[in-house]
């Protein structure tokens, strides 16, 4: 049978061990106080020595700069000082390099700096031919007498309603402003389903060969939503495809600008809403609102760099009276022309 302490030991007993606690910790403290403040002692005694000899190293190295060197040149001996020297060093350097990297770039895109400085030339091009106005009646007047097309444009007479209300097979997005009648290209949406997103990216990269591309998962021209378009401004030379430079002059649009779009046979209106420039990582360009039909049109900029996104949103107007259209509002077609069933040739 277990033999039970008496009480008055096992206090003393307790009483014991809760001196021998107190006292540990006091010891713990003590030491760790003393090991902080010899730490403390020796970060001051390094600071104080590293001072001492950052200054005398500034000292050293500022009588280094000042040395007089003497350089030979083609009439006398010039004298120059070593922190001389090492500026003119370092600005030759620079500029070489500087010219060196601007000759790479502009040789990797130059089809696309090519297109702007052309662009920029049309003023002179348009006013050695009479004007623009000039232009644009001599191209209405051709489209007259091509069938299918001078119908609609004989009622209204401005040039873009020439465009036939039924379009091409092939998708298209037509840019009047930048002379652009694109191919439309929509990507396979297998791996969106499957939630592949390094595959999705891939499944773009090759879409853009062929043209500008419908990003995946996005609204359909006419549908509540934000259609949403994107295209090479500039890529390697070497690189597929012959659409690498399409949106290089996409900055040249400005607000109340008008495109159309060719989807599924169908013509859609568009005029530019809003322009601006997001970081790569901005995805809420992405979004689709539920009650609006928008259009974005994107690409990178600067020309050449990945450093921004050029971001062209525009809102769907209707194709005959220019008026934007509300959700599952369809657009009036311009009228074809009738022939009274008596003078069919029957």
């Amino acid at each position: 049978m277990p033999v039970r302490m008496p009480r008055k030991q096992a206090s003393v007993v307790l009483v014991g061990i809760q001196k021998d606690l107190s006292r540990s910790m006091v010891d713990l403290f003590s030491e760790g106080a003393r090991q902080y403040g010899a730490s403390l002692s020796d970060g001051k005694t390094f600071s104080k020595r590293f001072l001492l000899f950052s200054k005398n190293g500034l000292i050293v190295f500022k009588e280094f700069l000042l040395q007089p060197v003497w350089v030979p040149g083609r009439k006398s001996v010039k004298q120059y000082s070593r922190g001389t020297l090492f500026m003119l060093d370092i600005v030759r350097f620079g500029t070489t390099f500087t010219c060196i990297f601007l000759l790479l770039f502009v040789t990797l895109n130059y089809q696309s700096f090519w297109q702007i400085l052309q662009s920029n030339m049309e003023p002179l091009k348009f006013a050695s031919i009479g004007g623009e106005d000039d232009v644009s009646a001599a191209l209405r007047e051709k489209l007259k007498h091509a069938p299918g097309l001078s119908v609609a444009g004989a009622e209204r007479g401005d040039l873009l309603s020439y465009l036939p209300d039924v379009g091409p097979p092939v998708d298209r997005i037509i840019i009047p402003k930048l002379n652009l009648n694109i191919p439309l290209v929509a990507p396979s949406y297998t791996a969106l389903l499957k939630e592949d997103w390094p595959q999705v990216e891939h499944d773009i990269q090759e879409a853009l060969q062929d043209g500008v591309v419908h990003y995946p998962g996005t609204a359909k021209p006419g549908q509540a939503g934000n259609f949403f378009v994107t295209g090479h401004s500039s890529y390697y030379p070497w690189a597929p495809g012959a659409y690498k430079t399409v949106f290089a002059r996409l900055h040249q649009l400005a607000v109340g600008d008008e495109y159309w779009v060719y989807y599924g046979g169908d013509k859609h209106r568009y005029v530019v809403a809003e322009k601006k420039e997001v970081s790569p990582s901005d995805i809420s360009v992405l979004d689709q609102p539920t009650d609006l039909r928008l259009a974005t049109l994107m690409t990178c900029t600067p020309v050449g760099t990945t450093l921004r996104r050029l971001i062209i949103v525009s809102e769907e107007v209707d194709p005959t009276t220019g008026e934007r259209m509300a959700v599952g509002e369809k657009g009036g077609r311009t009228k074809t022309a009738t022939v009274p069933l008596e003078a069919l040739p029957i």
